[in-house]
């Protein structure tokens, strides 16, 4: 592990799951709606909000005053990566920080309408090797999940996650960190994945500020191709 953490805010409590978000620059000033719902709707779990030392270099001296309240509230915990990884920090840090709980992803332009995590988790209860998530389509015969609201099982992605994004560094080429979880499925053989709610009945955006998926919907099909395509070999042909 390349990464030392460093935490500000809450301290876990021993919750039976974690949710798990990130934001950036252009939206560190609206994350503040995304984290009052999930306070208000998903009453019992713990909260983690990524952000990186390279995009705010003067780290919570740079955030704003509405979202420092819920840190020095202990609301919520601020956890800090050092490199930019974009996107691909929502999940896989907090899951190497916490391994022995299931995390469950949120995205910064959403306001959660339902405690979606509880329900997520009582699914996963029944089947623990499972991934529950609010939307699930097929993709080269591989499970594809939104990245909005997805249960991950503790730690099932191991040391390896973090190795493969940085020996790749798929972070500097596209912003599409939900095609890098179904490639890391299915190197790992983790094809199980079960449907939760779904996401009309979840959440409703706040702030689509350059949303992600963006950067898939605007290209032709198969320039959208080649991108998944090349996510999928470069994990699959990562030796770690």
């Amino acid at each position: 592990m390349e990464e030392k953490y460093e935490s500000i805010g809450k301290k876990y409590n021993g919750e039976k799951a974690i949710i798990s978000l990130t934001s950036w620059k252009a939206r560190i000033d609206t994350v503040g709606k995304t984290l009052f719902s999930l306070l208000k709707m998903c009453p019992g779990f713990h909260i983690v909000l990524v952000l990186s030392e390279e995009e705010f270099p003067q780290k919570e001296k740079e955030l704003p005053e509405n979202l420092m309240i819920f840190v020095k509230k202990e609301f919520i915990e601020i956890l800090w990566v050092h490199k930019n990884y974009k996107a691909f920090k929502k999940i896989l840090f907090t899951m190497d920080k916490y391994r022995d709980v299931p995390i469950i992803s949120a995205d910064d332009d959403c306001i959660y309408i339902c405690n979606y995590a509880e329900e997520f988790y009582k699914k996963w209860q029944k089947n623990k090797k499972a991934f529950i998530s609010c939307y699930i389509s097929k993709e080269r015969n591989i499970p594809h999940l939104g990245g909005a609201a997805t249960l991950y099982p503790p730690f099932v992605f191991g040391e390896k996650a973090i190795q493969i994004l940085n020996r790749t560094k798929i972070y500097k080429i596209t912003n599409q960190d939900d095609d890098f979880y179904t490639a890391l499925r299915h190197k790992f053989k983790l094809d199980v994945a079960e449907k939760g709610l779904d996401y009309k009945k979840i959440y409703v955006f706040h702030d689509e500020i350059e949303p992600c998926h963006n950067e898939i919907k605007n290209l032709s099909a198969s320039s959208r191709k080649n991108i998944r395509d090349y996510i999928l070999d470069s994990v699959m042909n990562c030796e770690v």
